[in-house]
């Protein structure tokens, strides 16, 4: 029987306390590794989550970081990888989005969307790599979103951001692998977390997005989770440099 064992395997998974963090968080500690995660605020869901990975007999910290601080994303790595003993998965999650148009999206606002959806993403790989590079194998994950196909739904920044974590991965592609680093991109799309449900908060709106989805449902963190594990297995020891969808099949066949 195949199955996926990411034990000995040390994550971190920035912006891991709810939603698709604390998703990928999840399945991956079900498949053995150890994980810490940062959050931002929100004490209360990262001790409830800390407390949940540890008690399926991994060890699990959440670290309270800003993804924009250099100086605090430095700490954090630097965390993660004295209490579990190394650092050699990294899942970058942190992000926000917003209903914004080109005419109502101040200047100010472009430049805090850029900083926290992509400058975060260099901050974790430039403080990360020197550990994923001393690994046996190393994994990074970039979450982006389907956005970058379709220009997505919210604001301009997060379409902008999130395809640049694609240009940053095919420039990284020039020199991870010859350390035995993978780099991936993974795009969800209609993901039921909170931020969803306050961007869709009636019943009606939910159903009118389910029926853009081919497979009937909306995705939930756990879906983003798996592939993280996959990939992070020997099964998936092949795959560098994609960007991949999952989308239950709604980007290119949605509905209008």
């Amino acid at each position: 029987m195949i199955s996926i064992d990411l034990s000995g395997r040390n994550a971190l998974v920035t912006g891991g306390s709810r939603g698709i963090g604390a998703g990928i968080s999840r399945v991956i500690s079900k498949c053995g590794a150890n994980v810490a995660f940062t959050y931002r605020s929100n004490e209360k869901a990262a001790k409830m989550l800390e407390e949940e990975l540890n008690s399926s007999g991994v060890l699990s910290l959440g670290i309270k970081a800003n993804a924009t601080s250099a100086e605090e994303m430095r700490k954090a790595v630097q965390i993660c990888a004295d209490k579990l003993g190394n650092l050699d998965l990294l899942a970058i999650n942190v992000g926000m989005n917003e209903d914004a148009s080109i005419d109502s999206l101040s200047y100010e606002h472009w430049k805090e969307g850029i900083d926290l959806n992509l400058n975060s993403v260099y901050l974790a790989i430039k403080n990360a790599i020197s550990y994923l590079r001393s690994a046996e194998r190393g994994d990074i994950f970039l979450i982006g979103s389907s956005g970058v196909y379709d220009g997505g739904g919210g604001t301009p920044y997060y379409a902008a951001a999130k395809a640049g974590m694609i240009g940053l991965m095919r420039y990284m592609m020039r020199e991870l692998p010859q350390d035995n680093i993978r780099i991936n991109t993974i795009h969800p799309c209609v993901v039921d977390t909170d931020l969803l449900r306050s961007r869709y908060n009636t019943e009606e709106k939910i159903e009118k997005l389910k029926s853009q989805v081919p497979l009937g449902r909306l995705s939930i963190p756990e879906d983003i989770g798996n592939m993280v594990a996959f990939i992070s297995s020997d099964l998936g020891g092949f795959i560098t440099g994609q960007s991949i969808l999952i989308d239950g099949g709604r980007t290119f066949w949605k509905k209008t």
